[in-house]
């Protein structure tokens, strides 16, 4: 199989210029629609049981067709499908649509299906199986097993979905999201998301990525693609399902009762520039003010209301983010006052009051002036009803918020600044100028909350991507990948592994092995105070099993404990170091694996109350230094480490070379290490240094 060729025949699939179904009544709407649509590619059908099907002719079987078409869609049941698969790859046919369910989703002999499925794809484009098709609203190619709404578009965001049914409400659905595609992709068995975004994203048409994701399969070749799309500036947004985490029991490290499987994804979004949302609506109302608006260059709003509760609403959305709704100066409170009531309040969020409402002229004075302080983007609230049977007066409703939608568009045209409409409910957006402003450049996004979203998230974007784009690393930020273990497990005691942190270059305290009848004499040769240790690669988790005692200023207090700990663990080894004393914060830096996402990093606070305060990052590996910087300064245990309350700050920078220093030793190590755990490390003040307290490891094979 060729990546190449695949992608190529993908590029076919999805831009047809001949389609061909095989099936049988079923078909018929399907087929109906995209002649409808105005595709004016050729269509062929092959049933050998009918004349016709919606008025094309039946063909007996696909030999008799006259050219190897570019797209199949295959309702067939699964083993016939896995039988014309082969044969369509043969005949050189571009892509396939498997509808038929059946393969791994139901476990059993469903798995080793889609694996034969896999086999037999060759260098065809299979979409699904399990799947509902695609449609390609540009050149009018329907290929979707159920019939559905849509109408042909110049340009819009690609919906891509493993849920056929989110796939067709998507289709079917009237919010005004321009779309260029929907592809319901299924079990993603031969071809994934990466692989939709490689082929869409130079297409002009495609203006983003809309994802309705349920697993990745291959998070290193979905990076390498949600590069490309940053580099181009078409935003991802992301709706993942399945967020709980996982009820896996804990393993030997406090690192594997951090990490969870949603945490992996987010990491991987916030690393790649992804816009994630929780709701579809939030989904399609994202890709439409992207789509429609575009990428606003900052974070600074102008929002006009007619409603005070409309502007602490916003407010209240937009300031936990990190929007920027910059305060008036005085020369735009007097001109803003002059068409105001004296009794109203003059702020961003403006509420221009309901004595406003309606009046055209009076709006086309006051927006400019929010507008003309180097804002970024401008958001109108403004609700519509459109129900002329229920309300006599609805039309003078949505005439007047015309009137401000108006208003608006004039004043972001007179200072060159894109702007987004929205309505407090969902329901109340004017529908019927809807087209007029999106032909302007505005979108109109339903709901102040989803609307006021998304447009704080495309802002958030594009403030980041450029952010992304200046790093001279950037390319890194691929994920170097799953690799396989080699070898046979095996834990390393405290003592080895510190050895093998040392010699990358991280400091330990002195320390030297010992047994009950020796430990004092040990500790005065290392200096009191000292910390005595059980060391056994067989207990994890010392405290709870009573083998720690700290701080231990004498020769009699060392000899007690360490007789004490042996007889708790039943271990006569045991480890004496230095008392490591006058730390800022305790951390924990932990590496584990996964196996779609490789190396996996979590960087927190540390020491015995790891898992209570759950205060830590999950990064994802290979580093770049600002990822690490930016991951601390998340951290509640920042405040410690920037020196609270008039303690010493601790030495940061020291801290950031320690977490890149421990990214490289996994990185080399990436064959054999399985897990490990620094806790705690200490950081010690400015200028001083940090000290692996106590580490955790876990690796293959017999390295030295």
């Amino acid at each position: 199989m060729s990546r190449t060729a695949r992608h190529a025949n993908l590029r076919r699939a999805l831009y047809p210029a001949s389609i061909c179904f095989i099936g049988g009544s079923f078909l018929e709407p399907t087929i109906a629609a995209t002649r409808n649509l105005g595709f004016a590619g050729d269509v062929r059908v092959v049933n050998p049981r009918r004349q016709t099907i919606a008025s094309e002719p039946c063909l007996g079987s696909i030999d008799e067709l006259d050219a190897p078409p570019d797209v199949v869609f295959l309702a067939v049941n699964r083993e016939m499908t896995n039988e014309l698969i082969a044969q369509l790859d043969d005949m050189g046919a571009g892509g396939a649509v498997c509808y038929a369910a059946g393969y791994a989703e139901v476990g059993g002999d469903g798995i080793a299906l889609e694996q034969e499925l896999r086999q037999r794809a060759g260098n065809l484009a299979v979409i699904g199986p399990n799947c509902y098709g695609f449609n390609n609203y540009v050149n009018g190619a329907l290929a979707m097993a159920t019939p559905t709404l849509g109408e042909r578009t110049a340009k819009g965001c690609a919906f891509i979905g493993q849920s056929g049914n989110i796939c067709i409400n998507v289709a079917n659905g009237r919010r005004g999201t321009p779309l260029s595609h929907v592809i319901s992709c299924g079990n993603q068995a031969v071809l994934d998301f990466a692989d939709y975004i490689e082929v869409l994203v130079d297409d002009p048409a495609v203006t983003s990525f809309a994802l309705f994701m349920e697993t990745l399969p291959d998070a290193a070749a979905f990076s390498r693609a949600a590069l490309r799309a940053l580099k181009a500036g078409k935003p991802i947004i992301v709706l993942k399902s399945g967020i709980s985490r996982k009820g896996a029991s804990m393993a030997m490290s406090h690192t594997a009762s951090l990490v969870g499987d949603d945490r992996f994804y987010q990491a991987l979004f916030e690393r790649l520039n992804i816009i994630r949302v929780e709701t579809p609506e939030d989904l399609l109302e994202t890709a439409k003010v992207v789509s429609v608006t575009g990428v606003p260059q900052g974070l600074r709003l102008a929002v006009m209301t007619c409603s005070g509760g409309d502007s602490g609403c916003v407010a209240d959305i937009v300031e936990p983010l990190g929007i920027e709704l910059p305060e008036l100066d005085q020369r735009q409170h007097d001109d803003i006052a002059r068409h105001m009531q004296a009794f109203t309040s003059i702020a961003n969020p403006l509420d221009y009051n309901t004595s406003n409402w309606g009046r055209q002229d009076v709006l086309e004075a006051i927006f400019p002036v929010l507008l003309r302080q180097g804002v970024d983007a401008g958001l109108l609230v403004v609700d519509a009803i459109a129900d002329t049977e229920q309300l006599a007066d609805t039309r003078s409703q949505d005439d007047g918020a015309a009137a401000a939608m108006r208003a608006f568009h004039t004043s972001l045209l007179r200072h060159g600044v894109p702007g987004v409409i929205t309505s407090s409910l969902p329901d109340n957006t004017s529908i019927r100028h809807r087209k007029q402003f999106h032909d302007a450049g505005i979108a109109m996004t339903q709901g102040i909350r989803a609307g006021t979203l998304s447009l704080a998230r495309t802002c958030l974007y594009g403030t980041r991507r450029r952010s992304f784009l200046t790093r001279t690393t950037h390319n890194d930020r691929t994920l170097a990948g799953p690799v396989p273990l080699a070898g046979t497990e095996r834990a390393i005691d405290e003592r080895e592994g510190k050895r093998l942190l040392a010699a990358a270059g991280l400091t330990i305290p002195a320390g030297e092995r010992a047994c009950p009848a020796t430990a004092a004499s040990v500790a005065e040769r290392i200096g009191l105070p000292v910390v005595v240790k059980t060391l056994s690669a067989n207990i994890s988790h010392k405290t709870e099993a009573g083998g720690v005692a700290l701080n231990l200023a004498d020769h009699s207090e060392v000899a007690r404990a360490a007789t004490a700990i042996a007889r708790s663990t039943g271990v006569e080894d045991l480890l004496v170091e230095a008392m490591v004393t006058g730390h800022v914060a305790e951390m924990i830096i932990g590496v584990t694996r996964d196996d779609t996402f490789g190396q996996v990093m979590v960087v927190g606070a540390g020491g015995t109350f790891v898992e209570l305060f759950d205060d830590s990052v999950v990064l994802l590996l290979p580093l770049e230094r600002e990822d690490v910087e930016r991951a601390i300064g998340s951290l509640k245990v920042s405040r410690l480490l920037d020196g609270y309350r008039g303690a010493p700050s601790g030495d940061v920078e020291a801290l950031i070379d320690v977490v890149m220093t421990v990214a490289a030793f996994a990185a080399a190590h990436h064959a054999s290490l399985v897990e490990l755990d620094v806790n705690p490390l200490l950081v010690m003040p400015r200028g001083s240094g940090v000290v692996v307290a106590d580490c955790m490891m876990r690796m293959t094979g017999t390295e030295n």
